[in-house]
């Protein structure tokens, strides 16, 4: 079967011209592929299933590091800062990789309607894990995969395979890394409204207390909760957010490296300087520059 999916998966890329990124015809769904191993990259992993069909990789998850091989995916329950590295690829055996972006509403009303019973989960299961894939969900893929030559059948069968798609991942063995904010309990729910509130006021003064009043949790209980879900505290998991939005202020170019420390929240530029190294490898004029291929200057 996995072969199966890596055929039909290189034939989208000899189609495509080589490319290593292929958007398909259906929104939630990419292809991917890199043919040598890549540098560390860090970004924010949203709710998604990415299923690696050749090659290896590993993640780093706040402190915890994930490798995955093929047949393995990773799937994440919530938005999280990352960082991620293609460790084995070459041009005869490119690392191949399929994603399909999950949108949380569209789990929830799913779950509902379909009235499906929740697998057994421990007291604190994480939002992000690796799992190994089943049969019966590598031959959904296959299915969607062959889909894409039938233009015509998209809108309909497309859809109707997504949810297929939703079935094997919430009722397998890590359905609760996905459904553990949208059908637990009270402190799950708070976790999450806590993760958007950070998201949302990233450049804010996090004070741990009022985030703990604004989601009705203590403070001890959230800070708690928080990192057994995000493998990080609310502070860590707040700098990592800001860190990757002055990434992308930088790449626009037109703002100095001092003004975007105070745009993402900030007091001191020589902490953020010290901290975008610290994360990024490379002070924050080197490394915009770096990104956007320019030269650095003498």
């Amino acid at each position: 079967m996995l072969r199966l999916l890596l055929a039909a998966v290189s034939q989208r890329y000899a189609e495509a011209g080589g490319i290593d990124d292929l958007p398909t015809a259906l929104p939630w769904l990419g292809l991917v592929r890199r043919r040598a191993p890549t540098p560390i990259g860090r970004g924010m992993l949203e709710p998604s299933m990415c299923l690696m069909l050749q090659g290896e990789k590993q993640m780093l998850v706040g402190e915890r590091i994930l490798r995955y091989a093929p047949g393995c995916y990773v799937q994440a329950g919530t938005a999280m800062p990352v960082s991620g590295q293609v460790m084995r690829a070459t041009d005869d055996e490119p690392y191949y990789g399929i994603r399909v972006d999950l949108d949380l509403k569209e789990l929830a009303s799913f779950l509902l309607e379909m009235r499906i019973p929740m697998p057994p989960q421990d007291d604190d299961p994480p939002f992000v894990s690796v799992e190994t894939a089943g049969k019966a969900l590598l031959e959904s893929l296959e299915r969607l995969l062959r889909l894409l030559d039938r233009p015509s059948d998209l809108p309909v069968l497309g859809h109707l395979l997504k949810q297929e798609i939703l079935y094997h991942l919430v009722t397998g063995p890590g359905g609760p890394t996905l459904t553990r904010g949208l059908m637990g309990g009270r402190h799950e729910s708070a976790v999450n409204k806590a993760i958007g509130w950070i998201r949302e006021h990233f450049d804010a003064p996090l004070r741990i207390a009022e985030l703990a009043e604004e989601v009705h949790l203590s403070p001890s209980v959230l800070h708690r909760r928080f990192k057994a879900a995000t493998i990080m505290s609310p502070l860590q998991y707040q700098k990592q957010v800001r860190l990757l939005e002055a990434r992308k202020l930088l790449m626009s170019g037109g703002a100095e490296a001092a003004n975007v420390a105070f745009q993402v929240g900030y007091e001191s530029p020589s902490q953020f300087s010290r901290e975008y190294r610290r994360l990024f490898g490379a002070s924050p004029l080197q490394d915009a520059e770096q990104l956007r291929g320019v030269a650095p200057a003498p």
